[in-house]
């Protein structure tokens, strides 16, 4: 057995209670969880990082009061007042529990602000046919007239 191995791997899932742009790279948000013991029923509270591209893809869960399921890893950095400062670096996150345990069975589709439909992060967005493939269109569907 190797001792050597060291598991940095989080699951974690809880409503969302904020949410905060804080930098270029990752936004800020925070979930509500329940204190894992058998003798008392109170709730933990996790500050957690998401890139912001990956954010973005998903960006319809992170609304206060949304639950939410998280895969990522723990991460930490010492503050100006040398205390540890601890927090999880999400790198996937769902709507539903099957999502993070089992896998992705199909890519991530919403809306955006505009009407204009996000496919895994990327705008779907229809750009007019030029008179060349209007025109190419219009003989291959002659035969269907």
């Amino acid at each position: 057995m190797n001792n050597d191995i060291n598991f940095n791997k989080v699951l974690i899932s809880g409503v969302i209670n904020a949410v905060t742009d804080t930098n270029d790279k990752y936004i800020k948000f925070g979930i509500t969880t329940r204190k894992y013991t058998t003798k008392e029923d109170k709730n933990v509270y996790v500050s957690l990082n998401i890139a912001r591209e990956l954010y973005h893809i998903y960006k319809d869960y992170f609304i206060k009061g949304n639950k939410i399921y998280i895969k990522g890893y723990l991460n930490s950095y010492i503050d100006r007042n040398k205390k540890i400062q601890s927090f999880i670096t999400v790198t996937d996150v769902a709507n539903n529990s099957e999502e993070i345990i089992k896998g992705r069975k199909a890519p991530h589709i919403r809306e955006d602000d505009d009407g204009v439909l996000i496919w895994d992060g990327n705008r779907c967005e229809s750009t007019p046919a030029t008179l060349e493939e209007q025109k190419k269109m219009e003989e291959i569907l002659s035969e269907f007239k």
